[in-house]
């Protein structure tokens, strides 16, 4: 391009903490750049990285090792396409919207334990993500910190050991990984054979009878397993925790997703354009081929950049604002093509409802001065993230419910159903509420604003579950003084 030098090393911690700057000068200067060590072609630009990943057939996922946990995700048609047909039958969008209750009450119930002062990927994005993949394979999971943290560091020994199962990664490195891998395989193993011997309705169940139909050997089932529960869980940790980072430094930001909180959502996918979890994707050229008018060689290795592409400015104006009214349609985040993460939708879910959780419970946020954040670096850095991201959080006083508020919504909802106000014990509020169906719900909802002339948030409003729970709202949403 250009012929101004460019300076690119994997293992550059700088560039792993933030790659951004470097991203910048490959697409301008070199947009598929040349590395000699290890030997690939880098690949930086939208619409370079977005073909590659639409051509399968000319830029192969299978990299001539075997990688048995990576065993998807490194795998080309046939395999793939039995492999990634069984996994769609566990991943359907009614499975993944069904658990957006549990979601719900995993998050609040970590949000209420989080201090004023603390590590929130320790405390609130890693037991979050963690916890309900595992529940989502079927694997027991006691809530015990010392517990999920063990599988926490399992699910990152299995990601470090694919990385150097690849050659990224020098042979201490597998080694030490393995010690982890092993652990969770034995997890793994454990929970395949009870779900064999007590049949249940979950992701590893629609595995387990597509292992007993001939659909999938054992060791793919094991290592379909453990790819899931990396992917579930590192890929949603780490875009929680960026999203923590990004509101921890924009305050005004924070301040309108409280006010607004339906603007979460695009909230969600900007953080996946401008900070997509995974980095790095390889593929293996097949044949001779010209791509972004550089000519590649059969075999060539690439090395993709979704991060880069989606801050493409050939393709977005501004890119590395975070802009809620964008069009981002197109980001690679979850990448595209046959090879687009199965996962895409459970992370946004369980993003989106983790940030709704926690604007509704703190007043403010900020990175906390004594103590750096330290981003994801060394063979883990194919993941973008934050290790650690100790923050200050100054939490809302929790609304005390005025009785007068309580009596005219019991009067209001009694009068709505058509049941007898006694039937809404004041005392216990939601114990003995009868449950409303969702026409009653949206009955409710009107006259509530008719009647309190309030604006009720949406999410928030459609969310709550009885009597005592929309009184609070109520409350919460008045002008200061109006109760």
């Amino acid at each position: 391009m250009t012929g101004c030098p460019i300076h690119f090393d994997l293992l550059d911690p700088a560039i792993q903490a933030d790659p951004h700057p470097a991203y910048a000068r490959l697409r301008q200067h070199s947009p598929v750049h040349r590395l000699d060590r290890p030997p690939m072609w880098l690949v930086t630009r939208h619409d370079d990285v977005e073909a590659v990943l639409r051509d399968a057939t000319t830029f192969a996922s299978d990299l001539g090792m075997d990688v048995p946990i990576m065993s998807m995700v490194m795998k080309d048609a046939p395999d793939h396409t039995r492999l990634r047909g069984t996994v769609n039958k566990a991943f359907t969008p009614r499975a993944i919207q069904h658990l957006a209750p549990r979601i719900a009450a995993i998050a609040e119930q970590l949000a209420d334990a989080l201090p004023n002062r603390g590590d929130v990927v320790e405390g609130f994005a890693n037991p979050l993500s963690v916890t309900v993949i595992c529940e989502m394979l079927g694997v027991p999971l006691d809530q015990q910190d010392a517990q999920r943290d063990a599988m926490n560091r399992y699910a990152r020994d299995a990601l470090l050991a694919g990385f150097a199962a690849t050659g990224m990664g020098p042979p201490e490195l597998l080694a030490e990984a393995r010690i982890g891998l092993d652990a969770l395989m034995r997890i793994l193993d454990t929970a395949i054979e009870d779900h064999l011997a007590n049949p249940r309705d979950d992701i590893l169940g629609t595995l387990v009878q597509e292992e007993q139909r001939g659909t999938l050997t054992r060791d793919e089932l094991r290592n379909l397993c453990a790819l899931l529960l990396i992917g579930g869980h590192e890929t949603t940790a780490n875009m929680i925790a960026s999203g923590l980072h990004w509101l921890a430094t924009n305050p005004a930001l924070f301040r309108r997703l409280q006010e607004q909180p339906d603007l979460i959502p695009r909230f969600v996918e900007e953080l996946a354009r401008l900070r997509p979890p995974l980095q790095r994707i390889a593929r293996r050229v097949t044949r001779d081929v010209v791509l972004g008018g550089t000519a590649l060689p059969a075999g060539a290795m690439l090395m993709l950049f979704p991060g880069a592409a989606n801050r493409d400015e050939a393709r977005w104006t501004d890119p590395d604002t975070l802009d809620l009214a964008r069009d981002n349609r197109g980001h690679l985040g979850f990448g595209t093509g046959i090879h687009t993460c199965p996962g895409g939708p459970l992370a946004r879910l369980e993003a989106r409802i983790a940030f709704e959780v926690l604007l509704a419970r703190l007043d403010a946020i900020a990175l906390d001065p004594a103590r750096r954040a330290q981003p994801i670096i060394g063979y883990a850095a194919g993941n973008l993230g934050w290790n650690t991201l100790p923050l200050l959080l100054r939490k809302r006083m929790r609304p005390v419910m005025v009785e007068d508020i309580f009596a005219a919504l019991r009067a209001l909802v009694a009068g709505t159903l058509e049941i007898d106000e006694a039937d809404i014990d004041a005392a216990t509020c939601a114990k003995t509420t009868p449950e409303w169906d969702s026409l009653g719900h949206m009955r409710i909802l009107s006259a509530v604003e008719k009647t309190f002339g309030v604006k009720l948030p949406r999410l928030a409003a459609y969310r709550v579950k009885d009597v005592g729970e929309l009184a609070a709202l109520i409350e919460a949403t008045l002008p200061k003084g109006a109760a």
